[in-house]
């Protein structure tokens, strides 16, 4: 196979009809050996902030000498995002070497994996062969039926910020939400949970004394933030024992999510691994993570982050009047059809004084015209700001990108729209 060959596969699988369950996920992983039982993992579930928590624990874990594999989702330009193992992203000819294989592995099942499941199981076993040391598995949705469930025994079972995100999938409460993400708590397996959601915790709580599971939670009135900076600069923040901790990535919610690691520091620590002070520091100082008010251009400022659900929103919202008190910006907004837009859109209209509305290429991708009359619906009748409407992100793009020099623009809505607008801006 050439690369353009496996990603053509990968996306071609798809799930026919079969209810969810692990069961795919385990019998290709007995095709191919059973790579995952002899990797240690730390799995990550939660609604928001689970890809920006397993970017900071890879990156303290490599600064603290381990060889790491990252498995995150969804991508943002390319699959090979996914899969990463010490920092780098698994190259276009390992990919395709081993889609090529696992490919002849499902010829022998009667039902094909679907393409998470598929890339689940590609990602073990790269980890596998390039013999990391310790590996962050990212669930993509839920945690019980999700394909990243599979590994029995982790040394850590981490579960961030819960939101009613997925309700079709998941369960239109948040008991049964967090219920899902419970589900990848094991027997004897520590606990870190972000916690601020009562039914949140009743449901983690209940599941970790079944389990006799440990559970550790961050006490965020102990957390102390003391530099906000630009989007240019680190922020820094003190919390519990940590003083002083320098924070590379943008936005005040992400000084909760590293307490969160800070926490799953200890509980690591707790179980013998080495984990300097310095490589938490230099860690958490130098991570880099993709669409969370990540910078691309710097006149006009163009940011761009994939908040697509109401928790999300708000905290990005609470940021951006951080970062840029008194000024009105200019967004940039493209949302799925399926989402909470009654919730999100009045969190960030009051901020804009322009909206460039456009979809990204996605079939559940609401049409620009409709996602303006939904905009209005929320506007008052004398503070509404300017709506463009743009049939394609490339318009949008290049239409902002003409704007005076001192403005902010901010894309916001959906991950897949920062995707394609990293695609033409990079």
């Amino acid at each position: 196979m050439t690369y353009k060959d496996a990603i053509d596969y990968i996306h071609s699988l798809y799930w026919r009809g079969k209810k969810s369950g692990l069961e795919k996920t385990k019998e290709l992983l007995d095709l191919c050996g059973h790579p995952e039982r002899e990797l240690r993992c730390i799995h990550i579930a939660g609604t928001n902030g689970k890809g920006s928590t397993a970017a900071m624990l890879d990156s303290i874990c490599r600064c603290a000498g381990m060889k790491t594999g990252l498995y995150t989702s969804p991508y943002i330009v390319r699959y090979n995002e996914r899969v990463q193992a010490d920092g780098q992203q698994i190259p276009d000819e390992t990919l395709a070497r081993l889609t090529e294989y696992l490919a002849g592995c499902v010829e022998q099942m009667e039902v094909p994996p679907s393409e998470f499941e598929f890339g689940t199981v590609l990602a073990l076993l790269y980890f596998k062969e390039q013999q990391c040391e310790l590996v962050i598995l990212e669930t993509g949705l839920g945690g019980t039926f999700d394909s990243t469930n599979v590994v029995e025994q982790p040394l850590l079972c981490i579960i961030t910020a819960l939101g009613l995100d997925h309700t079709a999938q998941l369960g239109s409460t948040m008991k049964e939400i967090a219920e899902a993400k419970a589900g990848i708590i094991k027997p004897g397996v520590p606990v870190v949970f972000y916690g601020e959601n009562s039914d949140g915790e009743t449901v983690v709580q209940e599941r970790c004394k079944e389990c006799n599971a440990s559970l550790a939670m961050p006490d965020f009135s102990r957390l102390v933030s003391e530099r906000v900076g630009t989007v240019f600069e680190c922020q820094t923040l003190s919390y519990k024992g940590w003083h002083h901790i320098e924070l590379a990535l943008s936005g005040l919610y992400q000084q909760k999510n590293a307490a969160v690691v800070l926490e799953a520091v200890e509980q690591l620590r707790m179980q013998g691994m080495i984990i300097p002070e310095e490589a938490v520091r230099y860690g958490l100082r130098t991570v880099h993570w993709q669409a969370r008010l990540e910078v691309l251009r710097e006149e006009p400022l163009l940011l761009v982050d994939g908040s697509h659900n109401p928790q999300g929103m708000q905290a990005t919202v609470e940021s951006l009047r951080q970062y840029f008190p008194d000024k009105k910006l200019i967004f940039i907004f493209g949302a799925m059809a399926d989402k909470e837009l009654d919730v999100m859109i009045p969190m960030f209209l009051p901020l804009a004084k322009k909206v460039y509305i456009t979809a990204p290429s996605m079939p559940r991708a609401m049409k620009p015209e409709e996602l303006l009359s939904v905009c209005k619906e929320y506007c008052g009748e004398n503070d509404a700001p300017e709506f463009v409407v743009c049939s394609q992100v490339t318009e949008a793009v290049s239409f902002a990108g003409q704007e005076p020099k001192d403005e902010v623009i901010v894309a916001i809505g959906s991950l897949y729209l920062v995707g394609e607008i990293k695609q033409v801006s990079v």
